[in-house]
């Protein structure tokens, strides 16, 4: 049922569905794989019906990922279940779509898509998804959090965001984005991605910003950004919190140059409408200028000389 994901080291992403099991065995089945690759946890359906699930786990050296897709349903980490499957770990759940509670033993968070809460693994919670939920799962040891912190558990949970512009949430996204695209296997390095979403998570709990994670969250804001045509070094440099001499530096040293990384922002945007179906009655100047684009002309030549294909190029390839 756990299958290694191809072209992707045997020990790396993996990924579990209930899709095509018995509908009886299902929540066994979702159980006996949470405890193995994650944390230990008791689940039932909501409304009846049976459970629809699927998860992708990666397991670097000092982290453990996961994206969890399913159905409504609920889950709970009793004191039997912790007994039972001790996690030795912090687990943060970052909520990409659904609303969901989570209960815990000083009261209850309603988190909703773009709020996390991080929690200790061995201490009881219960949590239920009305709607279904689409999430990442991040399992910290507490052997690594004593690394970052000095501390080996969290008294009380940590509710915070991660979507937003906000100084405060513009590392957290960082941190959430990072880890989607180790799941989406586009991470070339998996050590560089855990060192940066270590350094990343590490300010997410209060601690400063090193090199990596200012580059990781300026990227992070970049993207969210993306579309101001008024989007400046200054700008970016003010909202990670340092210069615009050491942004230039820190971009620099990865390779490349922050107007280079605003350009390729907005060119990976457009091309994702511009393939989307649902925009395929939008002008292509309509999308370049929703980008920030000011000129056709100069959108047209610099999409070209990163994807190799004009833009109606492209348009027509992807329709054919």
């Amino acid at each position: 049922m756990t299958q290694p994901m191809p072209g992707v080291r045997p020990n790396g992403l993996t990924r579990f569905s209930t899709a095509g099991l018995p509908e009886a065995r299902r929540i066994a089945m979702w159980e006996e794989h949470n405890a193995r690759a994650l944390v230990g946890l008791q689940a039932r359906t909501l409304a009846g019906g049976g459970l629809k699930a699927t998860e992708l786990n990666l397991n670097l050296p000092r982290l453990q990922v996961a994206q969890v897709w399913g159905n409504p349903h609920v889950v709970e980490r009793s004191a039997r279940e912790i007994a039972a499957h001790p996690a030795d770990a912090v687990v943060a759940y970052f909520t990409l779509e659904g609303e969901g509670f989570f209960y815990h033993q000083d009261g209850c968070e309603i988190l909703r898509p773009g709020e996390a809460i991080l929690y200790d693994a061995d201490q009881p919670f219960m949590r239920g998804f009305s709607h279904g939920l689409k999430e990442l799962a991040l399992k910290i040891p507490r052997s690594t959090l004593r690394e970052l912190t000095r501390q080996s558990g969290l008294k009380r949970p940590k509710v915070f965001g991660f979507h937003g512009p906000q100084a405060e949430r513009i590392y957290a996204g960082a941190l959430a984005s990072s880890l989607g695209a180790a799941l989406s296997g586009r991470a070339g390095d998996w050590d560089e991605l855990e060192n940066t979403a270590l350094e990343l998570l590490a300010v997410t709990l209060g601690a400063p910003a090193g090199p990596a994670g200012h580059l990781a969250a300026a990227q992070a804001f970049i993207s969210l950004q993306s579309a101001d045509p008024q989007l400046s070094a200054r700008r970016i440099a003010a909202a990670v919190g340092i210069s615009e001499r050491q942004l230039s530096r820190i971009f620099a040293e990865g390779g490349t140059s922050v107007p280079r990384a605003i350009l390729n922002a907005r060119l990976e945007a457009v091309r994702q409408q511009l393939l989307s179906p649902a925009a395929s009655r939008i002008p292509l100047s309509a999308l370049a200028l929703q980008q920030g684009f000011a000129s056709q002309a100069h959108f047209s030549r610099v999409y070209k000389e990163k994807f190799g294909l004009s833009p109606l190029q492209d348009r027509r390839s992807a329709s054919d």
